[in-house]
């Protein structure tokens, strides 16, 4: 990093490739440069602009290892990011799988949230050698949005029942690559049936947006039940394909 620089990129060390090509940092090659007094002779102030597999727990410490080499009026970290969707609304155990952060309801029909990628998400964690984010990042982003807003905004209204959300399908468009940076998730309601609380149907679009370009368009239709509505079909379903499995086994053995 020159002090010639105004702003800078920091990513997660996931995307190496990326910030290469690019000519941004990884969060481990900025924590050695800070570590070793490689900035401590920036003019600047040079704004670090962390984008996606950096979160709070990197940022606080790349935060420390400034204020250490007393370059807080040199190097100002630029991090905005929204809380992240909790665990009961995105149905995902791992705080690192969670792809949805700032949700927010902008009118009736129209619901924006931030992409918040870890750098250890399940996505990534097999591969990441290319420039971009693969395709499946998006889509799982789009269904990860499609959850959070219907926990938060649609069954919320029956606090008493937990709902299944089964879909029925997603039909994914890709229009531009996905970079690790900023990217915005837009839902729009685009139909809905909440008349009786049993069974609710829903279908909407989702549009990840990066730099003004919609870089995939997800739509999703989906049906909420009340609890006790599906177990019976699911356990006769579930008995089904084991008998089949079996059969077919035998047969073939």
């Amino acid at each position: 990093m020159s002090s010639a620089a105004t702003s800078r990129l920091v990513v997660g060390d996931r995307f190496r490739d990326f910030a290469e090509a690019v000519g941004a940092e990884t969060f481990s090659g900025l924590a050695r440069s800070l570590d070793a007094g490689d900035l401590d002779a920036l003019q600047g102030p040079v704004r670090v602009v962390t984008g996606q597999g950096v979160g709070e727990f990197e940022v606080s410490y790349l935060r420390d290892a400034i204020t250490r080499r007393q370059l807080d009026e040199h190097v100002v970290l630029v991090h905005s990011t929204g809380e992240p969707a909790r665990r009961q609304e995105l149905h995902k155990a791992r705080e690192d799988n969670v792809l949805v952060a700032g949700l927010t309801q902008i009118d009736d029909s129209t619901y924006e949230a931030q992409l918040r990628l870890h750098d250890h998400n399940e996505l990534l964690v097999d591969v990441q050698d290319r420039v971009h984010v693969q395709g499946m990042v998006a889509v799982e982003a789009a269904r990860q949005m499609f959850l959070a807003v219907i926990e938060r905004y649609f069954t919320a209204r029956w606090p008493q029942q937990r709902y299944y959300i089964v879909l029925n399908s997603m039909n994914t468009t890709f229009s531009n690559f996905l970079f690790p940076v900023g990217a915005v998730l837009r839902l729009t309601l685009d139909e809905s049936d909440l008349s009786e609380p049993s069974r609710l149907t829903i279908r909407t679009t989702v549009e990840v947006e990066q730099a003004g370009r919609v870089a995939a368009g997800v739509t999703i239709d989906a049906a909420a039940f009340a609890p006790g509505l599906l177990e019976d079909k699911e356990l006769r379903r579930a008995k089904s394909a084991v008998a089949s499995a079996v059969d077919a086994a035998l047969a073939t053995g």
